[in-house]
């Protein structure tokens, strides 16, 4: 934390979208990021094959580049930093589905974030999903559980087609917690390309007890 705090006195970061000195996405720029409606994620959605899953909600758009530009620093530069901005982006898009679902709130709810392997941890320093997760429990006082581990490391799924994603992430996680008893699970990634390590995560939360699971993106890529 105090090594962050000196590197940001010396090299102040720049907004990501206008270069002003400053924040990673100053104010501005954030209000640039556009927001997906329940048309474009139904649409998003429709080639995700994910049958453990009761849906999915995808917060953003892959094709708008400001977006996948944070995405892409957050995970291949580990700019730790823009995790606020990113969880905050996710907060509000959930806020919205929420009234949405004035009349069928979610209930018994708790976050779990897709977990990494130890090697990927090991390099990148931090879990994306886990950053976001927090910002969320913090948001709506979500309890965050981290108790599914990935127990088999795997290539990444972005370097893989479908049939390949399947078979790489098969059996790739672990439930280490005690049962679930029927709670709802929200779980979260930065983004769902197929759909593949979010269903196989669910299919593993089915088995520890977990009742209705939802998958909670930044983006599909």
């Amino acid at each position: 934390m105090l090594k962050s705090l000196f590197l940001n006195l010396l090299f102040p970061p720049e907004c990501l979208g206008c270069g002003r000195e400053g924040a990673y996405l100053c104010d501005h720029c954030f209000k640039k990021l556009k927001f997906n409606g329940a048309a474009q994620t139904a649409a998003l959605t429709a080639s995700l094959k994910t049958p453990a899953l009761a849906g999915i909600f995808i917060a953003g758009d892959y094709d708008d580049p400001l977006l996948a530009s944070l995405i892409k620093k957050l995970k291949y530069n580990f700019l730790a930093g823009l995790s606020p901005t990113l969880g905050r982006f996710l907060t509000l898009f959930w806020q919205g589905q929420l009234a949405l679902m004035s009349n069928n709130k979610l209930t018994d709810t708790t976050l779990i974030p897709i977990p990494l392997s130890k090697k990927r941890l090991r390099w990148r320093g931090f879990n994306q999903a886990e950053l976001l997760a927090r910002e969320l429990a913090a948001a709506f006082a979500y309890p965050l559980n981290q108790d599914l581990k990935r127990i088999k490391h795997a290539w990444p799924q972005a370097d893989l087609n479908g049939a390949e994603r399947l078979n790489n992430i098969a059996d790739s996680f672990a439930w280490t917690g005690t049962s679930l008893g029927g709670r709802t699970i929200i779980l979260i990634d930065d983004v769902a390309t197929t759909g593949a390590t979010l269903n196989e995560a669910a299919r593993i939360l089915k088995t520890a007890g977990a009742g209705a699971i939802y998958g909670l993106v930044l983006a599909k890529g």
